[in-house]
């Protein structure tokens, strides 16, 4: 199952490096139903990563890029905020 959650914060998405992806209070309710290795995709554009970790005391997961080129941002090399990404349950 996917579910499309929107990120509230900018985040750095550097070549390599995980990225933060921060939700608000309704779509953190989501946080108990994603896992290590969920691949998230944002908007549906083919720039893919999986979940590597999961703040689930919180409002937060990291996400680790994989494709296409090791980065997951969405515009200059950020996470935007207010950029929907999609979660895919494995």
């Amino acid at each position: 199952m996917a579910q499309q959650v929107t990120n509230r914060v900018a985040s750095q998405g550097l070549r390599g490096q995980a990225v933060k992806v921060t939700l608000n209070l309704s779509d953190s309710a989501f946080l108990d139903d994603f896992s290590i290795g969920d691949v998230v995709e944002i908007d549906s554009n083919n720039v893919t990563g999986t979940i590597y970790s999961i703040d689930t005391a919180g409002n937060s997961f990291l996400v680790n890029p994989i494709a296409p080129n090791l980065t997951f941002s969405s515009t200059g090399g950020y996470l935007a905020a207010s950029q929907t990404v999609t979660v895919s349950n494995t």
